[in-house]
């Protein structure tokens, strides 16, 4: 069900594509001292990710289980591996995590702020705020600062599949996701202000293709909110 390939060293996309829906999803290990899995998959997928986790590192030594927002591709499985991983702690926005604990999947999430940091030892992520949740409140992407990966969830996501051969125009597929996970314009524009600075060298999505951004981030973004609307 799961193919995986090590994108930098010891960041792992874990990939496969639903047919039915017509749309792929990537979960990432960062198989650091401190092992952290952002996105952890729907429940039904559960135990073939922990299966796939475990030709790269002994999941039960995940240390941190980042949720970028609270929908079942990103937290469906949470409790699962809350369950079987005793020093696991999700890590999410104040709004996620309080649906963390109010659905009883966890009861002491790490919430995290614009700009905080957390150091996994030999890597380290980043978060930057992303009004994607519910009514446009905050969740978060994560930047692995060591290797310049941004996790950006459904930001320049694609409704491709990720074990195939990518597209000439990667960046005209991202824009519905893009668009569609924060519909303001002016909040994208202050999302792209914030993820600017960072020197991003890959952006890891959590649907479609890992990409490097064409000459720079700005021309990415300006290339992704150009391009048309197609589905």
């Amino acid at each position: 069900m799961y193919s995986h390939a090590e994108i930098a060293p010891g960041i792992h996309q874990f990939r496969f594509f639903e047919a039915a829906r017509g749309i792929g999803f990537n979960q990432y290990l960062v198989a650091a001292d401190e092992p952290a899995l952002v996105s952890t998959g729907s429940l039904g997928g559960f135990e073939a990710l922990w299966h796939a986790l475990g030709e790269v590192l002994d999941p039960a030594r995940l240390r941190y289980l980042v949720v970028p927002h609270f929908e079942a591709d990103e937290a469906g499985a949470l409790a699962a591996f809350v369950t079987r991983c005793a020093a696991a702690r999700p890590v999410a926005a104040a709004v996620a995590a309080r649906q963390i604990t109010g659905f009883g999947l966890s009861p002491d999430p790490l919430v995290v702020k614009d700009g905080d940091r957390l150091d996994l030892g030999s890597h380290g992520l980043r978060f930057v705020l992303v009004p994607w949740e519910m009514h446009l409140w905050e969740g978060l992407v994560a930047f692995e600062e060591r290797h310049g990966v941004l996790f950006s969830s459904d930001l320049f996501g694609q409704r491709l599949d990720p074990t195939g051969t990518p597209p000439a125009d990667l960046l005209a597929a991202a824009t519905p996701m893009t668009v569609g996970s924060v519909p303001s314009h002016e909040l994208r524009r202050e999302v792209y202000a914030r993820l600017a600075p960072l020197g991003i060298r890959q952006v890891a999505p959590g649907h479609g293709f890992v990409f490097a951004p064409p000459d720079g981030m700005d021309e990415l973004f300006a290339r992704v909110e150009a391009a048309p609307m197609t589905s």
